[in-house]
């Protein structure tokens, strides 16, 4: 996610050139079609899914290219994908479900639930690995949601990269752990990189988010997200481990090598075949679902009816009424030393005055997007969603994301004319 902050300050479109590609769809935008044709065409991605829904009607369910070039797997609108930082949102949700029930309260000192957390020091020089000082207060549940708790990644802040090596935490999703509660206790030993509270710093709050769920449900975090939010929405292709039996749905994972040539990634590289390693006990709050942009689409749904699917409610407007709104006051979220123009809930991005350039969502829409190149977006105003969903390392394609959601916006503000 370190370059995610070109998602907000650029946007890029191209000319084209077409050629013949397989896809299957329902119903088609033009311009979508034709940047997705373009970035296959150079060889930038092997395939993807569009999704776009509005009033609640799907107007485009969409598959390109491949999901296997190697076998010839041509993709399908219903390929799984790994959601990367796209599982936040959920792992959000379900915490505030929690906090709905009074089991959780956002303001709490985490350590309440966690006592590892009770003390924590906080760094004040990466080049003085000695020197630390007390917290000016608790890490609050609230800090993890905002990502301002001070837990943050070597991505991140590089200067602490000797820190997350000595503490084990400076892998991707750092499934070498045997639980989330193994991973937790050791995040809660090392020093906090700020004073809670002082800045948007992203990284590792999500996993003990994931910690706290456990603890105040007594279920595992996949047993609760599947019997909170999965069964309940009919999310029934999302998964942190696939069965055997959906393995052959999970779509590849491309690098670019120089300007011409598409590779899978090498495992021993970067461990991208996590989904197919089944594990009892550790679940990657931060990034390690896979999901269908059609069940994706369905949780986005819910919360655009104010929590509501069918007949199912699984959140309460009020709470969805503090989960879209900007929660950083006048300071901003950061990647890698960028800031953006656009503020943050309570576990997503959030639409400004300034930010409508990028992409023309409206004022307050709600948006993320994940390591692999999978983007949301919510449109609240317009009733919009749109999901553009690609396998490619790294995080290279977030000018292409924004200019299919402009795009999509677009047409929708076409059709309602």
């Amino acid at each position: 996610m370190k370059n995610f902050i070109q998602r907000f300050s650029v946007v890029s479109y191209v000319g084209y050139s077409f050629f013949s590609v397989s896809s299957i769809y329902s119903q088609s935008i033009p311009a979508v079609d034709s940047i997705i044709l373009q970035q296959i065409a150079l060889k930038n991605i092997s395939g993807g899914v569009a999704y776009v829904r509005h009033q609640n009607q799907v107007i485009v369910d969409k598959a390109y290219g491949y999901a296997d070039i190697e076998k010839k797997i041509i993709m399908q609108p219903k390929a799984i994908f790994r959601l990367a930082s796209n599982t936040k949102a959920i792992v959000s949700i379900a915490v505030l479900q929690l906090v709905e029930k009074g089991k959780i309260r956002l303001d709490d000192p985490i350590e309440i639930y966690i006592p590892a957390f009770g003390n924590q020091k906080v760094f004040t020089n990466p080049k003085d690995t000695g020197k630390l000082v007390d917290r000016i207060r608790s890490v609050t549940v609230r800090d993890l949601l905002t990502h301002q708790s001070g837990i943050s990644s070597a991505d991140e802040y590089p200067a602490y990269k000797w820190a997350f090596e000595k503490y084990q935490l400076s892998g991707g999703l750092n499934n070498h752990f045997a639980s989330l509660e193994e991973e937790v206790n050791q995040i809660a030993r090392m020093p906090l990189v700020h004073q809670p509270g002082e800045r948007f710093s992203y990284g590792l709050s999500t996993n003990v988010l994931g910690r706290l769920i456990e603890v105040c449900s007594g279920q595992s975090l996949d047993k609760y997200l599947q019997k909170n939010i999965f069964y309940p929405l009919g999310m029934g292709d999302t998964y942190f481990y696939l069965p055997a039996d959906k393995a052959n749905r999970l779509v590849k994972v491309y690098t670019k090598l120089g300007t011409d040539s598409l590779q899978v990634v090498n495992e021993t590289i970067a461990p991208i075949d996590y989904p197919l390693k089944k594990s009892e006990h550790y679940f990657s709050a931060i990034g390690g679902l896979v999901s269908t942009t059609s069940d994706y689409a369905s949780f986005l749904q819910c919360l655009l009816n104010e929590g509501k699917l069918g007949k199912q409610q699984i959140i309460g407007k009020a709470m969805l009424e503090e989960f879209w709104k900007n929660q950083l006051g006048n300071k901003t979220f950061i990647f890698a030393g960028f800031p953006s123009v656009n503020n943050f809930g309570l576990g997503v991005g959030l639409t400004t005055a300034k930010g409508i350039s990028i992409n023309h969502a409206s004022e307050g829409s709600f948006f993320w997007g994940g390591a692999f190149n999978t983007a949301f977006m919510v449109d609240r105003k317009r009733k919009l969603i749109t999901l553009f969903f690609f396998q490619r390392m790294p995080f290279v394609l977030a000018p292409i994301l924004s200019s299919l959601e402009k795009v999509s916006v677009d047409y929708v503000d076409q059709l309602r004319k």
